[in-house]
This record gives structure tokens, C-alpha cells and sequence, in this order.
């Protein structure tokens, strides 16, 4: 079986140490039954992606059409999916006409490690684990800042997720054995990794520093250059576009000096407290990116 064809909701059953082993996926040859999301979990996905009408929601593996066609009906968004086989991407396709939102959504077949995720701006995933943790670099990558991302059941390891639900499913016990269900959602970090040239007011500090971020999914850390001295900068957080760090020491009586501020390409802007009350900083990318 190719692992760069596995859909999702698929149950391929296979014999492992005696027991039935319910497997999420189909491969594009030897096809498992298909299995649509039971429909209060469409429900509760959507919701906890807080759908948007200004939002392309993208289901990769969508089957009938279901997770996209709803957010289109209930919420007014745009969206699309994938999936590998034909058949069900001509039935997603037809409920989307019947449900009359055709015009504002579309299936088509292709893998999903071949999908383009840049017009993203919610993903929805049901997909193996190894497959969900395949496709985190390419999501950090291509998706906007700020996007949301919920997986049904496996999480994107090592990222962290903001948020999860764990409630009880009756009908998942035909797909995976259990009514434990699991969502996690996920927001995408701005792309601060790089060096930065961070500018302060001059009342708050005369120098230029020198700011270093190194981002992994699993967190950021970073460190700030002042003259010949490197510090470690505290308390770290990227929430989309969101970006929050301390630099200690910098603060009167050698505290540490909270900015907060808003990533946007290669520049980051806030507002720091100063002596004369909040005054604009600005961080701007030197390196890397």
C-alpha cells in the first residue's frame, strides 16, 4: 500500500494480534468501504474551526462532499475538496448541485500530498496519524497565518494544538470500534524564524537589537542581541498573526520588557509602555524567513 495515496474515511480491516484493526484510510488500489463523518461530528468541526463566510474551508479526502457542501449551506463559505476516487468526488459534486451551493464549492480527484493548501483559510482533516504528521511542514509552509485546522481523531504531532474536544459518537463504533471521538484544532503561527532588527522608542532604549527566532512546530524560541550581550527571550508565544515575547533586563529596574505585536510578512508592529505612555515598535526581518 502507497501511504502517499491513503484517504480518509476509509476502514481497510486487517487481522493484528488477534483482533480487528479499523484503519482510516483506503489506498487508490484495492478500495475499503467508504465511511462518511457522522454528522454531529461535521457539526462540532466546523464549529470549533468557528467557520467564517470570508472563509475556503478544504477537506482533503472529502468523500461525498459533506464537511465542505455544510459549511457552505450553514455558514455561506467557499470551499473544496480532494479525494482519489472518481466516483465519490462525482457524488460530492452532485450534492453540492442539489444542495445548491455548486457555485461556491468543488470536489476534485487528486492526492492530497499533491493539493495546494495557500487558499486555505480552514483545513479538515480525517486522515491516518503518520499521514497528519506528513502534511505539518507543508501546512506551516503554504497556509495563512491565523488559519485553523481540526483533525478528527489523531493529532499533528509535535504541534501543539490550541484546543480539543473529546466526546462520545454512537455510529463511530462501525468505523473505528470505539464512540471515543477527538478533534483538535490548530491555528497557524505567522513565519517569524529568522533575524530581526528590532527598532524602540528612544524612551524606552537608544540601541538597535538584534532579535533571533527559531520556529519548530512544536514552539518558538528565540534570543535578542543588545551590543555584545545575547539574553534568551522569555515567554515566547505566535498565535497567528499574533506575536508576544519579553526581553529581560530591558524593562527600568533591569525587568523584563513584554512586546507585543502583529506579524506581516517581514515585519512585525506593536505598541510598547514606556515613560511618555504607549509608544510604536517595530521589528523588521534581516535574515531568513
Amino acid at each position: 500500500m502507497n501511504p502517499v495515496n491513503l484517504s480518509r474515511r476509509r476502514v481497510l480491516v486487517a487481522l493484528a494480534a488477534g483482533a480487528i484493526l479499523p484503519v482510516l484510510a483506503r489506498a487508490q488500489q484495492n478500495a475499503g468501504p467508504y465511511v462518511p463523518t457522522p454528522w454531529k461530528i461535521v457539526d462540532d468541526m466546523l464549529k470549533l474551526a468557528a467557520v467564517r463566510k470570508d472563509d475556503f474551508v478544504m477537506d482533503l479526502g472529502s468523500g461525498d462532499g459533506r464537511l465542505v457542501i455544510t459549511a457552505a449551506e450553514r455558514y455561506g463559505a467557499r470551499g473544496a475538496g480532494v479525494d482519489i476516487d472518481a466516483a465519490l468526488v462525482k457524488l460530492a459534486n452532485d450534492n453540492a448541485a442539489k444542495a445548491g451551493v455548486a457555485d461556491r464549492v468543488k470536489f476534485e480527484r487528486r492526492d492530497l500530498f499533491e493539493t495546494n493548501l495557500s487558499e486555505a483559510t480552514v483545513l479538515t482533516l480525517y486522515l491516518l496519524p503518520h499521514t497528519v504528521t506528513q502534511l505539518v511542514p507543508r501546512i506551516f509552509a503554504e497556509m495563512r497565518p491565523g488559519s485553523r485546522v481540526v483533525s478528527h481523531d489523531y493529532p499533528l504531532g509535535p504541534w501543539q494544538p490550541e484546543r480539543h474536544l473529546q466526546f462520545d459518537v454512537q455510529e463511530k463504533i462501525e468505523i473505528s470500534g470505539t464512540t471515543r471521538t477527538v478533534l483538535y484544532l490548530y491555528i497557524v503561527p505567522a513565519r517569524v524564524g529568522g533575524a530581526w532588527r528590532l527598532e524602540l522608542p528612544a524612551t524606552v532604549a537608544k540601541q538597535q537589537v538584534r532579535l533571533t527566532f527559531e520556529q519548530h512546530p512544536v514552539g518558538t524560541k528565540g534570543s535578542a542581541t543588545l551590543g555584545k550581550r545575547q539574553v534568551v527571550l522569555e515567554g515566547v508565544k505566535i498565535a497567528g498573526e499574533s506575536v508576544r515575547f519579553a526581553i529581560p533586563g530591558l524593562a527600568p529596574g533591569g525587568k523584563a520588557l513584554v512586546l507585543d505585536g502583529a506579524a506581516r510578512g517581514d515585519a512585525i508592529e506593536g505598541t510598547v509602555a514606556g515613560p511618555g505612555g504607549p509608544a510604536p515598535w517595530r521589528a523588521t526581518r534581516i535574515d531568513g524567513g
